[in-house]
C-alpha cells in the first residue's frame, strides 16, 4: 500500500566547528530500495542519516526527495519514519499510544488513529501486547514497536540507526529476516546505518562504505563482498 520515495543527495557536507563529518556525499536511491550505509564509528554515517532526517542542517549541498528540493525542509515536513538506536519509545505510554503517537500529532480523527494503530501493531506481529509499557518488553518487542510507530503514518521513508546493536546475536539474526520481510510487504524506501557487515550484507540491495566522511564505494552486496 506505500510506495517509496527517491533520494537525490548532491555534495552534501557537514562540519561541526574545524571537524569535518562529512565532505562531498553523492547519492542516488531509487524507489523501494533498501541501501545500507556502513562504517566505523566517526566515519559519518549517522550523520548523513540526520540530514536525511532533518535532525542537521547541512553545512552545503542539496537534497531532494522525490525530485523536490528538501535541504532545509523541517523534519515534520518530509514524510519520514525514524527508527533510532535506543528505540526513544515514551516509557508512560502502552505500546497502542506509542504507535498512534505520530498520527495524533498529524491531527488524525480517533476511529482512524485506532483502525491505523491495530493494522500496524498486526503488520509488525505485535497484536496482544497493546496495553502494555516499554518497560514490560523485550528488546526485540521494543525495537517492532519503535518500527510500527515509525511506519504508522505511511511515510515514504524509512530511517534506520543501528537498530539491531542493542539486541543479543539470536534477536539480531531473527530481527534481520523480519526486517528483510517487512520490507518486501511494504515496498517503502529504507536507508539503513550500521557498522556491522553481516548486517549490510544480508538486508541491502545496495551498500554504501564510508570512511572519514566519505564515500568508499556503492555496490551491491554481492560485488562488495
Amino acid at each position: 500500500e506505500m510506495a517509496g520515495a527517491s533520494i537525490t543527495i548532491r555534495h552534501l557536507s557537514k562540519s561541526f566547528g574545524e571537524v569535518v563529518a562529512v565532505s562531498d556525499f553523492n547519492l542516488d536511491v531509487a524507489a523501494g530500495e533498501f541501501l545500507s550505509v556502513l562504517g566505523q564509528s566517526g566515519s559519518g554515517k549517522s550523520t548523513v542519516l540526520r540530514m536525511i532526517a532533518g535532525l542537521e542542517l547541512p553545512t552545503g549541498g542539496e537534497l531532494l526527495i522525490d525530485g523536490k528540493n528538501a535541504t532545509d525542509l523541517p523534519p515534520e515536513h518530509r514524510d519520514i519514519g525514524m527508527v533510532f538506536q535506543d528505540y526513544a519509545l515514551f516509557p508512560h505510554m502502552t505500546v497502542r499510544d506509542n504507535v498512534g503517537f505520530p498520527l495524533r500529532m498529524r491531527g488524525w480523527k480517533r476511529e482512524a488513529i485506532a483502525a491505523r494503530v491495530a493494522r500496524t501493531i498486526d503488520l509488525v506481529n505485535l497484536r496482544g501486547l497493546e496495553q502494555r509499557k516499554p518497560s514490560q518488553l523485550s528488546g526485540g518487542q521494543q525495537q517492532r514497536v519503535a518500527l510500527a510507530r515509525a511506519l504508522a503514518f505511511d511515510p515514504k521513508l524509512l530511517l534506520l540507526d543501528e537498530p539491531l546493536s542493542a539486541l543479543d546475536k539470536n534477536l539480531r539474526e531473527y530481527m534481520k529476516a523480519e526486517l528483510k520481510s517487512l520490507h518486501q510487504r511494504v515496498g517503502i524506501t529504507v536507508i539503513y546505518v550500521t557498522h556491522d557487515q553481516s548486517e549490510a550484507l544480508a538486508l541491502s540491495d545496495r551498500i554504501v562504505v564510508m570512511h572519514e566522511g566519505r564515500i568508499e564505494g556503492i555496490d551491491t552486496p554481492q560485488d562488495l563482498y
